[in-house]
């Protein structure tokens, strides 16, 4: 292969001046629906980039065109994208995981829910480990306040 390959095809670079400013997520969408399954793979790959982007909106339109991927007809590329967007804030994925939820492949489907699994176990054993540290202390301090009302005060 040639190594110009590695790079999108031109039809996906915006014409200068057609428009003011095209986001890259919009080109990204437009490689998804390209023939070529390694393309399409690669933008998977690019969007799960820009997923993790500081920018809410940026991460908003990722995980949108990640939505878009969800919907294509290889299995391949739909496992990548759940895996992606399982890596994202729910606030952002859940709406694309729901929907993944109703691929035709048990694989995927099985997918989503380990990527949900593997994102809030931590989240709620973190809760628990901070409400028992909260106990504990609160423990403490009863103790501290009870040993020292037991002892008696000297005028």
């Amino acid at each position: 292969g040639c190594a110009m390959r590695t790079y999108p095809p031109i039809k996906y670079v915006p014409l200068v001046g057609k428009e003011k400013e095209i986001p890259t997520t919009v080109v990204l969408v437009k490689a998804l629906g390209d023939r070529d399954l390694n393309l399409r793979a690669q933008a998977v790959q690019v969007l799960g980039v820009l997923s993790q982007s500081r920018s809410k909106k940026m991460k908003r339109e990722a995980a949108k065109a990640l939505g878009v991927a969800l919907k294509d007809h290889d299995p391949g590329i739909r496992l990548q994208a759940v895996e992606l967007l399982g890596k994202m804030e729910d606030k952002y994925a859940n709406r694309y995981l729901l929907s993944a939820l109703k691929d035709t492949n048990p694989f995927i489907r099985d997918q989503v829910l380990k990527m949900l699994s593997a994102r809030e176990v931590p989240r709620i054993q973190a809760e628990q480990q901070a409400q028992a540290e909260a106990q504990a202390r609160a423990q403490a301090q009863a103790q501290a306040e009870a040993q020292a009302q037991a002892q008696p005060q000297t005028p």
